[in-house]
């Protein structure tokens, strides 16, 4: 038996990025650490780690050396990267972003991260989509609104996840600008295993910066 954290993967949700972040963006990092610190060690739905994880794509040059656990920023995290093997930042490069957030998360969490298989805990990033409001940060979907509607209630409703029409949805998510790769990779993870997958409790489901966002978590056995 294993639990499984759904997180926001919004990296606005991160320390120090957004610079006049409101009281309730605090309280929602809060909210985010504080369930991922309810198990001390966590496995992401990879087979591999990026042996680094960080902000360079979004122009921030701050992230974590997942081979030592060192935060690193400015010149360190600079100089980090640009020793890196073509092999190493292949798998860098290669890294979903919402991968990379749930590191940082669990770094400044302070609790340990690993791959598929070294702990029965999963920790699942997913972004709802950017695309389901005239004010989102993309050009509106239409359905995109109905779409993370249906997934929530998909993730949440009766005693058990009924993880084929969360499959379907998984399926789906490109099209309406939402990212639910890591999700559908770890509940298929516990499938495979036989495993009876709960739904979810959620702690948080609210916009942020017009993105539906979701924190909470199950159980699978």
């Amino acid at each position: 038996m294993g639990t499984f954290a759904i997180i926001p993967a919004a990296p606005v949700l991160l320390e120090d990025i957004d610079r006049i972040e409101t009281t309730r963006m605090v309280e929602l990092r809060t909210a985010i650490r504080d369930t991922v610190r309810t198990q001390a060690e966590w496995a992401l739905p990879i087979e591999v780690l990026p042996p680094v994880a960080g902000l360079g794509g979004w122009g921030i040059d701050r992230g974590v050396d997942t081979r030592t656990g060192r935060l690193l920023t400015g010149s360190d995290w600079g100089e980090t990267v640009e020793a890196l093997t073509p092999e190493e930042r292949r798998l860098a490069e290669a890294a979903d972003p919402a991968i990379i957030v749930a590191i940082l998360h669990a770094h400044a969490a302070g609790v340990d991260i690993g791959t598929l298989g070294t702990s029965e805990n999963l920790l699942l990033p997913i972004d709802l989509s950017g695309a389901a409001t005239e004010d989102a940060p993309l050009a509106p979907v239409d359905g995109a609104a109905d779409f993370d509607a249906a997934v929530i209630e998909a993730l949440t409703s009766g005693p058990t996840m009924d993880t084929e029409r969360l499959f379907e949805f998984c399926d789906r998510a490109d099209s309406v600008a939402a990212n639910l790769s890591a999700l559908a990779a770890g509940i298929r993870y516990a499938v495979s295993r036989s495993a009876r997958v709960s739904t979810l409790e959620p702690i948080v489901d609210e916009p942020v910066h017009e993105v539906r966002t979701l924190c909470g978590t199950g159980t699978w056995q």
